[in-house]
């Protein structure tokens, strides 16, 4: 058997209040994508921006940083508080002004303990550890994000949408060549949590016209 559940098909499932229970027989560890349409329920994450990751990056030296993952993707970014530094009509995303989209792993522990004051593992997956390290990724809308790419990650993840609206778009793993389509690409709006093997599905991003994208990931075990 491949590994990857036979139910996938030629679409992406999507579930709304799913119980724990039937999350982990059916997704956890399936290989099999899954949209939660209702994953951020009771999240208080409003307030994030740019802004707000600045101002709670300020009292953080870069040296604490050097840990901490960061990618820079299509820009000259090469760090966090490069990003925090650029002019704010480009911060804001004005029209007329250079896009960009970034991604980095919040591994400074006063930052992360902060950070999760306002949000919580998934409901359906409060049978999970979480890992030590989040994900912030934020971009331009209508801007090319993440390019196709396969993960080095320990576990499963989630990607929670916090902001903005982001097409995915995936290959299949070579074991599922023969049941799966040969690409798949699913929108992900705001509220929704999507779940996916990221070490075995080749997948990119595009954040698509509207609103500036934010999203928050993370692994589970």
């Amino acid at each position: 058997s491949s590994g990857i559940n036979a139910e996938y098909g030629d679409s992406i499932p999507t579930r709304s209040n799913i119980t724990d229970v039937e999350f982990y027989e059916k997704y956890a560890y399936s290989g099999m994508p899954v949209l939660v349409t209702d994953g951020m329920k009771g999240w208080k994450t409003d307030q994030f921006n740019l802004q707000f990751f600045k101002e709670l990056y300020s009292n953080v030296t870069l040296g604490e940083l050097e840990d901490c993952q960061f990618f820079g993707y299509k820009t000259s970014f090469d760090n966090l508080f490069e990003v925090f530094e650029m002019p704010a009509e480009r911060a804001s995303f004005q029209p007329g002004t250079e896009p960009w989209y970034i991604g980095w792993s919040n591994c400074v522990a006063s930052v992360s303990r902060e950070l999760r004051k306002h949000y919580t593992v998934p409901y359906f997956l409060q049978k999970s550890e979480r890992t030590r390290d989040d994900w912030m990724f934020i971009g331009s809308p209508g801007y090319k994000g993440a390019p196709l790419h396969i993960d080095e990650v320990s576990y499963n993840s989630w990607q929670a949408q916090v902001r903005g609206r982001k097409k995915w778009t995936f290959t299949p793993p070579p074991e599922c060549w023969y049941e799966c389509s040969s690409s798949h690409s699913i929108i992900v709006e705001p509220n929704n949590i999507f779940v996916f093997d990221s070490n075995r599905w080749f997948h990119s991003t595009e954040v698509l016209p509207g609103e500036y994208s934010l999203t928050i990931g993370a692994e589970y075990d």
